[in-house]
C-alpha cells in the first residue's frame, strides 16, 4: 500500500515572510544603537568591530543585497552614534583604517546573504527533488495496484520478446508461475508463427496495435482466442525497447457466439418448417373445408325438399360450422404473416388507408345501412403501409360488426398530432365493452359475446401485434351499451423538408 503523503512536503530552511523579517531586522539595529555607548566608554573605537552583529543577522534574513545594503549603512549609523558619544564620528570613520572596517563589513555582510541565498536555493531544490520523488513514487504505486489486480491479462517484454512484467491475470491465462514465466519469449506463446510476425510489423510501422486476433497456447498446450492491444516505448535514438500492452480472451465470447448462430441457423430452419408444414395443412384444411362447405349447399339446394326438418337443420349447421372454421383458418394464417412479415416504415397517408379500408368493406356497411364519416386533413404517420393497412380494415369492420341489428351502425374516424406522434380513433356506436374485459378484447381467441356476434376472437390480436411491430401502441376506451372509440397511437411523419 501507498503511504499517506497528504501533508505537504516542508522546507527545513523556512524563509519568513517580509514584514516579519523586518521586525526582525530592527531588533538588532536597536540592541546595537543601545549598547554602543556604554560599551564605546570601555573599548572605545574598538566597538565599532560590534556592527558585524546586525549585519550578519540582516544579511542572513535579506540574502546578498540585504547585507550589502546593511553594511553600507553601518558606516554613517557608526558616524552617528560616534557624533552621540561626543566624538568626531565623520572624522574617525575616515581616517586611516576606517575604510579597510566598512570594507570588511560589506564583505561579511555579502558572504553572509551569500550563504543564505546559497542556501535558500538548496534547500529549495531539495524540497523540490523530495517532493517529485515522493509523487513518482504515488504514481509508481498506483499503476502497480492498477497493473497487478487488472482483470485483464497485461505484461511488459523486451524488444526481443522477453517477458518482463506479467500481472496475475496473464499468469493464469498462459499457466506459467512468475518467476517461469521470465524465462519464456513471447513467441513462444503464440500458435501460428507467423501471426507473431504480422503482429511485429504492424506494431513497428504504427507504434501500436489494438485488438490484433491471434491464437495463444498455454503451457498446457490448450490454444486460446485473444485480441492483443500494445504499444511500444523508443529510446534516444528511437529503436524500440519495450513492449507494453494488454491481452483479451475471447475463447468463450467465440465460442458463445457459434453456439447462438448455430441455435439461430437451426430455429430459422425449424421456424421454415414450420412454416411451410402450416400453409400445406391450411391449405389442405381449407379445401376440405371448401368441398364439405360445397357439397353441403349443393345437397341442400337439390333436395333440401326430400330432407325431413331435423336432417335440413342438421345440414344447415354444417354449412355454418365450416364457414366458421374456413374464416377461423384464414384468421390464423393472417395473424402468422402479421408476426412474421417483414416491417418496412415509411410515411404513409392515413387518408388514403382509410379511404382503402373503406372500399374492401363498402358492403357489409352497405347491408348494415352504416355510415362512416372521416374527417378532413388527416396527418400521415410512419408505418408499413401493408400492416396499417390490416390495423384500419379490422378496426373499421369490428365497429360495423359489433353492433346491435336494431341500430345502424355509425363510425367516425379522427386523428390529431400530438407532440411526435398522431392518435388516430375509431368511434362506434356499437355493445361496447365492460370496463373489466377491456384487457381480455385484445387477447387471442376471446370472444366477449359469442351468443349474439360470430368472430375468431383474433381480429384485434392481429391489430395489437401489428402496431407494436410499427412501434406503437393500441387501446380501447369504451362505455357498455353505448359504444367504444379505439385508439393507435404512432409515429408522426416528418416533415417535408427533413426527407432524406
Amino acid at each position: 500500500m501507498t503511504k499517506d503523503r497528504r501533508s505537504p512536503f516542508r522546507s527545513n530552511l523556512v524563509v519568513e515572510p517580509l514584514s516579519k523579517r523586518l521586525a526582525l531586522a530592527a531588533v538588532p539595529v536597536v540592541v546595537y544603537c543601545l549598547a554602543f555607548a556604554p560599551l564605546f566608554r570601555q573599548g572605545g573605537t574598538g566597538v565599532l568591530a560590534l556592527a558585524l552583529f546586525p549585519v550578519v543577522i540582516l544579511g542572513w534574513l535579506f540574502g546578498v543585497w540585504g547585507g550589502l545594503l546593511a553594511g553600507a549603512l553601518s558606516v554613517p549609523l557608526n558616524a552617528v552614534l560616534l557624533t552621540v558619544v561626543g566624538e568626531p564620528g565623520w572624522a574617525i570613520m575616515a581616517r586611516t583604517g576606517g575604510g579597510e572596517g566598512s570594507a570588511l563589513v560589506l564583505v561579511v555582510g555579502c558572504v553572509i546573504g551569500l550563504l543564505r541565498d546559497l542556501g535558500v536555493r538548496l534547500d529549495r531544490s531539495f524540497t523540490e527533488w523530495r517532493r517529485a520523488e515522493c509523487a513518482l513514487r504515488d504514481t509508481e504505486d498506483r499503476y502497480r495496484i492498477l497493473f497487478e489486480r487488472s482483470r485483464d491479462p497485461m505484461y511488459i517484454t523486451t524488444a526481443e520478446g522477453r517477458f518482463i512484467e506479467a500481472n496475475d491475470a496473464l499468469l493464469r491465462l498462459l499457466g506459467y508461475g512468475r518467476a517461469e514465466i521470465l524465462d519464456v519469449n513471447a513467441a513462444e506463446t503464440y500458435v501460428d508463427p507467423q501471426d507473431r510476425i504480422t503482429f511485429r510489423e504492424h506494431v513497428e510501422k504504427n507504434g501500436w496495435v489494438e485488438d490484433f486476433p491471434v491464437q495463444l497456447k498455454t503451457r498446457s498446450g490448450e490454444v486460446r482466442d485473444c485480441l492483443i492491444t500494445t504499444t511500444v516505448r523508443r529510446g534516444d535514438d528511437g529503436e524500440i525497447i519495450e513492449y507494453q500492452g494488454t491481452i483479451r480472451d475471447v475463447s468463450e465470447d467465440r465460442a458463445l457466439h457459434e453456439l447462438a448462430e448455430r441455435r439461430t441457423r437451426e430455429l430459422q430452419a425449424a421456424v421454415g418448417e414450420l412454416e411451410a408444414f402450416t400453409y400445406s395443412v391450411s391449405h389442405d384444411l381449407r379445401t376440405h373445408l371448401v368441398t364439405l362447405g360445397g357439397f353441403a349447399s349443393i345437397l341442400w339446394a337439390e333436395h333440401k325438399d326430400e330432407l325431413s326438418p331435423k336432417a335440413g337443420e342438421y345440414l344447415q349447421r354444417i354449412q355454418a360450422a365450416s364457414r366458421r372454421l374456413d374464416a377461423f383458418v384464414q384468421d390464423l394464417l393472417a395473424y402468422g404473416r402479421v408476426t412474421r412479415a417483414a416491417v418496412v416504415l415509411e410515411r404513409v397517408s392515413l387518408a388514403q388507408v382509410v379511404e382503402a379500408a373503406s372500399g374492401v368493406l363498402a358492403v357489409p356497411i352497405a347491408e348494415r345501412e352504416g355510415t362512416v364519416e372521416v374527417e378532413t386533413d388527416l396527418p400521415e404517420v410512419e408505418a408499413d403501409p401493408t400492416l396499417l393497412g390490416r390495423v384500419v380494415e379490422n378496426l373499421l369492420s369490428n365497429a360495423v360488426k359489433f353492433v346491435p341489428e336494431e341500430r345502424s351502425p355509425q363510425v367516425h374516424i379522427r386523428a390529431r398530432v400530438q407532440g411526435r406522434h398522431v392518435r388516430f380513433e375509431v368511434q362506434d356506436n356499437g355493445v361496447g365493452i365492460a370496463p373489466e374485459d377491456t384487457a381480455r378484447a385484445f387477447r387471442a381467441f376471446e370472444r366477449l359475446d359469442p351468443a349474439r356476434f360470430q368472430g375468431t376472437g383474433v381480429g384485434l390480436t392481429i391489430v395489437q401485434k401489428a402496431v407494436e411491430r410499427m412501434g406503437g401502441e393500441v387501446g380501447v376506451v369504451s362505455t357498455p351499451g353505448e359504444g367504444s372509440t379505439f385508439w393507435v397511437l404512432l409515429h408522426a411523419a416528418a416533415p417535408e423538408d427533413q426527407d432524406l
